[in-house]
């Protein structure tokens, strides 16, 4: 559909995409030759196949980025089944070499005369996304299979100014939740389901319908709203609209309904 409708895209890669004989790097490439393509394999040197990043530019032909999209690696299953059994993280060379990444943009980002947004996103969820007591709007309906080692992307991505993180993995959740500051609970990263799309694995948790996450990126005003649609039914309306970031900051906007963890 993407390529029929000529969409640039890019992809990463899930838990059981490299268990059919074929590996990452064989089926990167083909993605990578694939029209509107927009993907990357990353740096051979870290672990992982697929961190890399991609500029949106501002319209009007500028050569100013105004959204920074970082994808990374969140590998399969654990190294270490007896310590951390489950599935695997993204490893310390790959935040290091998205922490001077992000780093070494910043300087070009801020040339950008209104509000430049970084976001990310990821197969497996952050180990925070099943951490008790933050607000979530959305669908909480299976435990979070996130990895058991926390090995810290959720602090880097705070610290480069990410706002907002995406992945998928869970196949019936499909909230948003949101991460704070521990000393003053000020909003610092939105963590966001995709909802399940596909028809390859578990569903109908409850009559749970496939759906869709979609972003709406605003860099005029620094604003990202966020919804989903469903499959079939009432196809039409927007589940669960809301702001997530405003004026370029991770924001809860007073006129919406949330739930607790």
């Amino acid at each position: 559909m993407l390529i029929k409708r000529k969409v640039p895209y890019v992809s990463i890669f899930g838990n059981h995409d490299d268990e059919q004989g074929m590996s990452r790097a064989s089926q990167m490439a083909i993605v990578e030759s694939l029209p509107y393509s927009l993907s990357q394999p990353g740096p051979a040197d870290i672990s992982g196949v697929g961190n890399y990043y991609i500029e949106v530019l501002a319209r009007g032909g500028s050569d100013h980025s105004a959204i920074t999209i970082y994808l990374l690696d969140t590998h399969s299953y654990s190294p270490d089944e007896r310590t951390y059994p489950g599935y695997d993280w993204v490893k310390p060379d790959q935040i290091d070499w998205f922490r001077r990444t992000a780093a070494s943009l910043k300087k070009k980002h801020s040339e950008f005369t209104l509000h430049h947004m970084d976001v990310s996103f990821v197969h497996i969820p952050l180990p925070e996304y099943r951490q008790e007591g933050q607000l979530f709007k959305g669908e909480y309906r299976e435990p979070v299979t996130a990895p058991l080692y926390n090995s810290g992307l959720r602090d880097a991505l705070v610290e480069q100014g990410v706002v907002m993180v995406g992945c998928g993995h869970d196949h019936v959740n499909d909230y948003c939740a949101l991460s704070t500051d521990n000393q003053t609970s000020r909003p610092d990263l939105w963590m966001c389901y995709a909802g399940a799309a596909g028809f390859g694995g578990y569903a109908g948790y409850g009559g749970y319908h496939r759906r869709v996450r979609l972003f709406d990126l605003d860099a005029n005003v620094g604003r990202i709203t966020t919804w989903k649609r469903l499959e079939y039914g009432d196809i039409a309306s927007r589940i669960d609209e809301q702001v997530i970031v405003d004026v370029g900051q991770p924001v809860v906007m007073p006129d919406q309904e949330w739930m607790s963890m």
